[in-house]
């Protein structure tokens, strides 16, 4: 690690700390200073408290104004390696066992400055002072790095203290959770734990109903307004083999993972399904019978929307993922950036939380059918960034050649929306789990849509705004007095189940609603 930190110094650290001394910020560059010097010289107890300092003021930076200049973001992410350095460092003295609390070392440690989202927090929560009691030094040193991850900070950034970290982190949250599960270890628990979701035989109804409206800012740019930390009695009583519904159906059926047509889907979806317009449906062609030249000649090159079926077949993604309980297990370590809310009722907001808190908490309520669910999501998320060994669950599309510019990830409850908007890069939208309902529009429709035109400001929304690509239209529910043109605006429509893949061209406007929960990745290129 001292080599890492020597030649992150030389090549960025120095003009970080010129460049915060420039905004008038000595204190904060002479805390960087100290940090990074600590770790170069391998006294990482040194480097603890300066490290905390940097991002407790780059934090409230954040909060304030936002961060309107890189050195902020760099300063943070510089902070963080340094915070997991120091503590990854002590984890040779502390005991890797699954009790929580037996280093006085940690103990004694000044706490991990992490973020906190009360339950009645109104969006504007800071860092608070304090370190999470239950969490060893390797635990807490993986929270650091992905904070790091969740602002910006590149993988190369952080790759040499992350994979020191991470293989310690992840038996320390096994160890923990074992622990927790004490005496009640049956054979099919620790089988559910590492499997994926098996064979479906019959045991509850699965199929979707739409509940709630939490809607995704589209282009996000991170500002975080709070940690949510689990409260240690739900985050490991994720149901065994509790998977996202893979097919829609009255019968009453045991785990939910059969896998679908589609056409069985669309007859057995609730009758508050949206109603798909026959003549304005997606078409549908088999990834076996199309070849990348007729793609590019009939739906590339002339900007036609289509369903690609089949291209999903050997993906490991479509076994493992549907499960909640392969996720808790294999990544419920891991800290996440998670949409809340909804903008309707004003309560949305983003938080980041324990992967395994978000499983628990948020997803299975929703998997669970539970009326008062609420909504939340990954939302455009570069999760292949953060967690590389997921790279193996996926395949990239064939049809347009090349590597795919960015990866997201979408994981959300039933009734996430994302708002009308386009973006400017061709795109393959991945239906890994659950079921989505899209409304698409082309740009020669864009008279028609009305294009917010607001100002840039920090919030994600805003920068959305002011990039003019999302519409001010209710796409669902539109006010047509407000926007009377609306109503003459041509649209295709489809609903997207597991293994479903469109294609949506460059700057083609789209309007996206989960009907179950639900697991997609997308590409750009």
């Amino acid at each position: 690690m001292r080599r890492h930190f020597k030649a992150l110094n030389t090549a960025l650290g120095k003009s970080t700390s010129e460049d915060l001394r420039a905004l008038g910020r000595e204190q904060v560059a002479d805390d960087l200073q100290k940090a990074v010097k600590a770790c170069i010289q391998q006294e990482y107890a040194d480097s603890l408290a300066p490290a905390q300092a940097v991002v407790a003021a780059a934090w409230e930076v954040l909060q304030q104004k936002g961060w309107d200049h890189p050195a902020w973001r760099e300063a943070y992410s510089f902070a963080q390696l340094c915070i997991a350095a120091s503590l990854i460092s002590l984890n040779d003295t502390s005991s890797t066992d699954s009790a929580p609390n037996n280093s006085k070392h940690v103990q004694s440690l000044p706490s991990l400055a992490s973020l906190r989202s009360d339950d009645n927090s109104t969006g504007n929560s800071s860092y608070a002072d304090r370190a999470s009691e239950a969490s060893p030094p390797a635990q807490k040193a993986m929270q650091a790095l992905d904070l790091a991850s969740i602002m910006g900070a590149p993988p190369d950034f952080l790759a040499p203290v992350m994979s020191i970290t991470e293989p310690l982190a992840r038996q320390q949250y096994q160890a923990k959770l074992a622990h927790q599960l004490g005496n009640h270890q049956c054979s099919s628990c620790e089988e559910a734990a590492s499997q994926a979701c098996p064979a479906p035989t019959c045991r509850q109804p699965n199929h979707c109903q739409h509940n709630g409206s939490g809607q995704h800012h589209a282009s996000r740019q991170h500002n975080i307004s709070g940690h949510r930390m689990g409260n240690g009695k739900h985050s490991a009583n994720v149901q065994h083999n509790a998977c996202i519904p893979q097919q829609a159906s009255p019968a009453v059926c045991t785990d939910s993972c059969a896998k679908p047509s589609l056409g069985l889907i669309l007859s057995s979806l609730p009758q508050a399904m949206p109603q798909l317009d026959p003549d304005r449906t997606i078409a549908r062609r088999s990834a076996a019978e199309l070849t990348a030249a007729e793609f590019k000649k009939q739906y590339w090159k002339t900007d036609t929307p289509v369903i690609i079926t089949g291209a999903m077949d050997g993906w490991n993604a479509m076994h493992e993922w549907p499960s909640l309980q392969w996720w808790n297990h294999n990544h419920g370590h891991r800290t996440i950036p998670v949409e809340l809310g909804t903008d309707s009722t004003n309560s949305w907001r983003e938080t980041t939380m324990l992967l395994q808190t978000f499983m628990s908490d948020d997803m299975q309520p929703s998997v669970s059918r539970q009326p008062d669910a609420d909504a939340a999501y990954i939302a455009q998320h570069p999760l292949f960034d953060q967690l590389p060994s997921l790279m193996s669950d996926i395949e990239q599309p064939e049809l347009m050649g090349g590597e795919a510019m960015q990866i997201n990830a979408w994981i959300g409850t039933e009734g996430t929306v994302t708002p009308l908007h386009f973006d400017s890069y061709d795109n393959f939208l991945a239906q890994v789990a659950g079921f989505k309902f899209l409304r698409l529009y082309s740009r020669q429709q864009t008279p028609l849509l009305y294009v917010e035109r607001g100002q840039t400001t920090q919030s994600a929304m805003h920068v959305t705004r002011a990039q003019k690509n999302i519409s001010a239209v209710n796409v669902e529910h539109p006010d047509l007095k407000k926007h009377p043109d609306f109503a003459h605006a041509k649209q295709l429509e489809c609903i997207l189940g597991p293994g479903d893949m469109l294609f949506i061209p460059a700057k083609f406007w789209h309007y996206v609603r989960s009907l179950s929960p639900a697991i997609s990745v997308n590409f750009w290129y």
